[in-house]
């Protein structure tokens, strides 16, 4: 085992793919030798398992259990949960994933993604896809905000602060990428060619660069004021009020 596990959180929509090419670009591309990089999507048990034989691993949409990580660092980027619901509900709409597009989904195989299947959708034989497109937007945020559930309670696992534990906003990230990425791996203890690298890439893989993404769709942050209706917005909030006072969100 590494003497410092370094570990990387976020969310689905959260610059998971953004820090994934860096990642992947440095350790696995340019150093393979260093035990390389590996994403475990939301498969909690398979990261418990194999996270201390990589340089870097990173895990999606949960909370982690400290006690069984020893000697860590871990960074973790959070964004408005308001603002996942919408740009969710856009891109899985679109069919943007293979997942979405499955028909009669499990919790089980939605499990790589810790996502919760909608009760309406659970008897339709549609995809999720499938199941968005057939709805108006406003049930279509509904059925996202119901697919978030576990997302948005692992959320509110973390502890409010730790010294190992580095968290950034999406919002403070977006159009700072190069700054934020510097900090981050000064946290890590990178080594000084690690760093040039992982500097380097995180320029090259920068959201400015790469505005024609399909796996961007808006990266603005307070979308959810134009796109949640007074339903959308009572029901996020009788769930979630909390949650986004809790991680420092504005609520309106």
């Amino acid at each position: 085992m590494a003497d410092v596990q370094l570990i990387h959180c976020s969310y689905h929509k959260c610059l998971t793919a953004y820090y994934g090419r860096i990642m992947d670009a440095v350790f696995n591309r340019c150093l393979p030798w260093s035990a390389g990089y590996r994403h475990y999507n939301s498969h909690l048990e398979d990261f418990y398992d194999g996270f201390d034989r990589h340089r870097v691993a990173s895990v999606n949409n949960r909370a982690l259990d400290l006690d069984r990580l020893g000697r860590f660092r871990i960074s973790r980027f959070i964004r408005d949960p308001r603002d996942l619901v919408v740009s969710g509900y856009f891109y899985h709409k679109r069919g943007a994933e293979p997942w979405v597009t499955t028909p009669s989904p499990t919790d089980d195989d939605w499990y790589f993604a810790n996502g919760v299947v909608p009760e309406g959708m659970r008897a339709t034989g549609l995809s999720f896809a499938q199941y968005l497109q057939s709805l108006p937007d406003e049930e279509g945020l509904l059925a996202e905000l119901e697919f978030r559930t576990l997302h948005f309670e692992s959320m509110a696992g973390w502890p409010a602060e730790h010294p190992d534990i580095i968290t950034y906003r999406y919002e403070d990230i977006i159009g700072n990428e190069a700054a934020v990425f510097r900090e981050l791996f000064e946290f890590y203890g990178l080594s000084p060619l690690e760093r040039r690298l992982c500097n380097y890439f995180a320029r090259r893989y920068s959201m400015r660069r790469r505005a024609a993404d399909p796996h961007i769709r808006n990266p603005l942050s307070g979308q959810w004021r134009k796109h949640f209706t007074r339903r959308v917005r009572q029901a996020f909030d009788a769930r979630y009020a909390g949650l986004v006072n809790q991680l420092g969100y504005p609520s309106d």
